[in-house]
């Protein structure tokens, strides 16, 4: 039999903290959230006495409903909960049931009283007869008598709060308020949700950031972020303005914290890669205070690794964990940003793993100039970016964890494989195009002609057969082909001397040259190049657009020397474009659905060309041999 807490929604909605109360669900309807979009559940509450029609069911638990295992009728034990003040006169409480156990279910229509009379529960096997219909906007049962009317306890607002026995526990030890703090409730922060304003949680920082600074319509403004994690789950939060002068300094990674009292939104997945739908941001009301008693309870990471030889799997713009090596690094370079205009320091390393792939990685700003790769470090790559230009390249950004040499076991294990078990000997698939510097470790050997570059060898027929760049991103693949044909016509123009612009430019007719992007006149101009070529395999011919590098690598010929021909129609000039006719290249392309007056069609692209190495295209090809030889024999 069950016994439901008599007077345990009195308590609760007067700001008592009932222990494990037992209630039974009398109706249960599905509301639309406008803000996330999410279903949410509103149910009605019972205690044998008086029920409650302010109940939300956290969505966590929405699966519970959509089984079929919490449905009107069911009698729970609530385990954690929060009760949300919403409006104090006339009082309007929410009950948000956050962990609870169904203990069964029972006729609504029936009494439950704390003695021997109370209903007895119907085994789960035979309760057909009190589920419910499909949740719908209400969900009164048909044939089922009403249940006991509530007694209303809105109405005696004159009733004083009884004060929580663990609410006034004291503050003096991180021990003694593992239940509370600031007078709240410690919650998990896989429960937190915007329907509750009265919480706590005890949480690990792993990871902060550096303070940023914005404009926007406001003004001008900083912030900072900061990743907390507890046993059951991690959580961002940001601090704006007068936080970040509060609140950067006393948070360190790695210490434990108390905090209460912040604001909880839908999080931005643009900016947060955790696990989490919600993320919080502190306020002027918000509270933080250091654990003084280490906790080895909590984690300190929550990692997903990932091995290199997975990341030609990941979409462009995921986030990954990745443990490596720095095989090679890169100097320091300092690029120009378009959108800011700002100078950035960046540093390319090349990590590998015992997946034999090599994959480039960018660091930036501070951490590109301090970085020392020169003892091959192990790092960990907590949330680094994706990206498929050029086929697999990661990025670390502002959110990233960056750890060099962690005291981890895959840490170890990675040391031993590449100074002991070879792997700084072996040659690697080279998931990222490089021509140069960090990264050029040697290519795969998936194909005769896939070179140095490292993404999948493919015929010509496979640009139709397999239909590559019809979906949403760019694919990516390399061939080796003749080229037939090089188009002269249009295949250069003037552009902007500027730093990092190439838009043409219009002669002025006064020996200036004017950039409308720039809005000025330069006394010069730069050839560049766009090169169109027909090439073919033994199964297909496809025309490929080149730019500057890749058609220079073609022609054989500097841009501003082939200008300089075309100029004075020296005879040179078709020359060069008949030259290169019939010369063979290893391309890495890229196929992409692009709109030109309105005809939507593939455009394929040639990201890098070189020339054919035939002495190592001869060994791939032999090991090829080999491998289909050894296998069809054994």
């Amino acid at each position: 039999m069950f016994i439901l807490s008599k007077g345990a929604l009195k308590r609760i909605v007067e700001g008592t903290n009932v222990q494990e109360p037992i209630m039974q669900i009398t109706s249960l309807k599905s509301i639309q959230n406008n803000m996330d979009g999410q279903t949410r559940y509103k149910l009605t509450l019972y205690d044998g006495e008086t029920s409650h029609t302010f109940g939300i069911l956290a969505t966590q638990k929405n699966y519970l409903v959509d089984d079929n295992e919490l449905r009107v009728g069911s009698v729970i034990k609530m385990m954690d909960y929060a009760a949300n003040v919403l409006q104090k006169d006339p009082p309007k409480v929410v009950i948000i049931l956050v962990n609870f156990d169904i203990l069964g279910d029972m006729p609504t229509g029936g009494s439950s009283d704390s003695d021997a009379s109370s209903s007895t529960a119907q085994p789960k096997a035979q309760t057909a007869q009190y589920q419910s219909k499909p949740i719908q906007n209400e969900n009164a049962e048909p044939n089922k008598p009403p249940p006991p009317q509530a007694k209303s306890f809105y109405n005696n607002a004159n009733n004083k709060t009884e004060s929580s026995t663990a609410a006034n526990k004291p503050l003096s030890a991180c021990n003694q308020l593992t239940q509370m703090f600031n007078n709240l409730k410690i919650y998990g922060i896989s429960s937190l949700n915007p329907y509750q304003n009265k919480w706590a949680i005890k949480a690990r920082v792993t990871n902060k950031s550096s303070i940023r600074t914005y404009t926007n319509a406001k003004g001008e403004g900083k912030l900072f972020n900061v990743e907390l994690i507890d046993n059951t789950g991690e959580i961002r939060a940001n601090g704006f303005n007068e936080q970040c002068d509060k609140f950067y300094d006393l948070l360190q990674i790695d210490h434990v914290y108390f905090i209460s009292r912040g604001v909880l939104k839908t999080a931005n997945k643009q900016y947060s890669k955790l696990n989490n739908d919600y993320e919080l941001t502190f306020s002027n009301d918000t509270v933080i205070e250091p654990c003084q008693d280490e906790d080895n309870s909590l984690p300190h990471m929550n990692l997903d690794l990932v091995k290199l030889n997975d990341l030609p799997h990941k979409n462009a713009n995921d986030f990954v964990d990745i443990m490596a090596v720095v095989k090679s690094t890169s100097d320091a370079t300092t690029i120009v940003a378009k959108a800011t205009n700002r100078e950035l320091k960046k540093r390319d390393i090349c990590l590998v793993d015992d997946s034999k792939c090599a994959v480039t990685c960018t660091l930036w700003g501070k951490q590109a100039e301090d970085f020392d790769g020169n003892e091959n470090p192990v790092v960990l790559l907590k949330g680094a970016k994706v990206s498929d230009f050029g086929g697999r390249s990661l990025s670390v950004t502002s959110s990233t964890v960056f750890q060099i040499n962690p005291d981890m076991p895959q840490s170890h294990a990675l040391r031993g494989w590449f100074d002991s078990d070879g792997g700084s000997d072996i040659e690697y698939q080279d998931l990222s195009h490089q021509t140069g510097g960090a990264g050029s470790q040697g290519g795969a050997t998936a194909g005769a002609g896939s070179a140095s570059f490292g993404t999948v060898y493919k015929t010509l027929d496979k640009t139709k057969d397999e239909q590559l760049g019809m979906g949403d991103k760019a694919d990516y693949f390399t061939t080796r082909a003749y080229i037939l044909y090089a188009k002269k016509d249009n295949a250069m123009y003037m552009a902007c001397p500027g730093d990092n612009c190439n838009k043409k430019v219009v002669d002025q007719n006064d020996g200036t040259y004017r950039c409308e992007k720039c809005a000025r006149n330069y006394a010069n101009f730069n050839w560049r190049l766009i090169l169109s070529i027909n090439i073919a395999d033994f199964s297909e011919s496809n025309w490929a657009t080149c730019f500057q590098e890749t058609a220079e690598t073609i022609l054989g010929l500097d841009a501003n020397r082939l200008g300089e021909l075309k100029n004075t129609n020296n005879p040179e000039f078709d020359e060069v474009f008949a030259n290169c006719v019939f010369k063979q290249f290893n391309f890495k392309l890229r196929a992409k659905m692009e709109t030109y007056n309105d005809e939507r069609r593939v455009k394929i692209s040639a990201v890098s060309v070189e020339p054919v190495d035939y002495l190592q295209s001869a060994k791939s090809l032999l090991q090829n041999i080999r491998a289909y030889a050894k296998h069809n024999i054994c």
